[in-house]
């Protein structure tokens, strides 16, 4: 086997096609967080008779809060503390029909619905799906009949040989214990240890690259057979 193919890494989170769309949690009335929001900034534009009250401001803390409580550990692509039941948007424009993922605000990642039931067949550990709708934000019903999935990355194993690999630079910072560095495939080839083509999983994060994404070869293949890859941004890794 071809070692430039057993495993891929995935620039999703930085380049794929982004919508303002927000999550709705089963907690968290998001549409009157929304309207809020929208007050406070219609408060502060200059001139405005608009007043946003010392009761609105609280309450739009309360709801943060509350939002601030499901995020858990997603900013380290290590997983959720509550997952969305639906998803919000006030946006004119929504997914193309054929986009197979995508990211929404806060850069969480988006699947259609037939590129989440590939997943589904996959090994993704603690990573979870979750099936739901787009909602509009004015009439409080879905957008269209069509459903995606949320796609919860939770799981991390690292891999990453950054002082072979010319695509890596440093970030000069560690977090979680791991030096960071940034991916920059013009550079060269991202090189990753003989240990990755036998990862227990399809899909995982390297807590040593920021918002790296690595597929197994079949996913990979899975998604390709699917015409779904270039949605992803892939590219092909070396096993030193």
């Amino acid at each position: 086997m071809d070692n430039q193919t057993q495993v891929w890494i995935s620039e999703v989170l930085g380049w794929a096609e982004h919508f303002y769309i927000g999550n709705g949690y089963p907690h968290v009335d998001y549409k009157r967080m929304f309207i809020l929001e929208h007050k406070q900034h219609n408060a502060q534009v200059v001139n405005s008779d608009v007043v946003f009250t010392a009761e609105e401001e609280a309450e739009l803390q309360h709801l943060w809060s509350l939002s601030r409580q499901a995020w858990g550990k997603a900013s380290d692509l290590h997983g959720m503390a509550i997952l969305p039941d639906k998803l919000w948007t006030s946006d004119v424009n929504s997914p193309s029909p054929n986009l197979s993922a995508f990211t929404i605000t806060g850069n969480y990642l988006v699947l259609s619905e037939a590129c989440g039931e590939i997943l589904q067949q996959f090994n993704l550990g603690n990573s979870q799906l979750v099936k739901l709708q787009i909602y509009n934000m004015g009439t409080l019903e879905p957008d269209d009949k069509r459903f995606f999935y949320f796609f919860d990355l939770a799981e991390w194993r690292h891999y990453v040989l950054p002082e072979k690999s010319a695509s890596c630079r440093s970030s000069g910072y560690e977090r979680n214990g791991y030096q960071r560095h940034v991916y920059r495939p013009w550079k060269g080839d991202l090189v990753l240890s003989k240990e990755a083509p036998y990862c227990d999983l399809d899909i995982w994060h390297d807590p040593m690259l920021m918002r790296s994404v690595f597929l197994s070869k079949r996913l990979y293949q899975a998604l390709n057979d699917a015409g779904m890859s270039q949605d992803w941004h892939l590219t092909p890794c070396v096993i030193d």
